[in-house]
């Protein structure tokens, strides 16, 4: 079954270019980020859209302001997984997640990037 999530940039793209920021284009993105996610691959790539994702619906003040910060949560979840994997990939990320993570209140995932980032690398 092919992914949905090339046609859903596509329809998203497209509101962007009618309605720019509205509600419909971030409904668009958040599916498409969501359908990113249960991909489960390429967590750098997923962590990189999550943030995107949070960051604009927050600008957008998308509501319901559940999923913003469930997108957050998220992001912060696919970043451990890419920590994991690939330690510099993660560092690569992690300024801009913790910036996000601090916009949105997300206090303890925000430390935890932080504290991450602040040890040095073994070597």
């Amino acid at each position: 079954m092919p992914t949905p999530v090339a046609p859903a940039y596509t329809l998203e793209t497209t509101l962007a270019g009618w309605s720019g920021e509205g509600a419909a284009t971030i409904t668009v993105l958040t599916a498409r980020a969501w359908l990113t996610l249960c991909r489960r691959t390429d967590w750098h790539g997923t962590t990189e859209l999550l943030t995107t994702t949070a960051l604009r619906c927050q600008a957008a003040r998308y509501r319901p302001g559940a999923d913003t910060i469930r997108t957050a949560r998220n992001t912060h979840a696919c970043w451990h997984l890419l920590r994991k994997e690939f330690p510099e990939r993660a560092a690569d990320l992690a300024g801009r997640l913790a910036d996000m993570l601090a916009v949105l209140g997300e206090d303890y995932r925000h430390r935890d990037v932080l504290a991450w980032t602040a040890v040095p690398a073994s070597g």
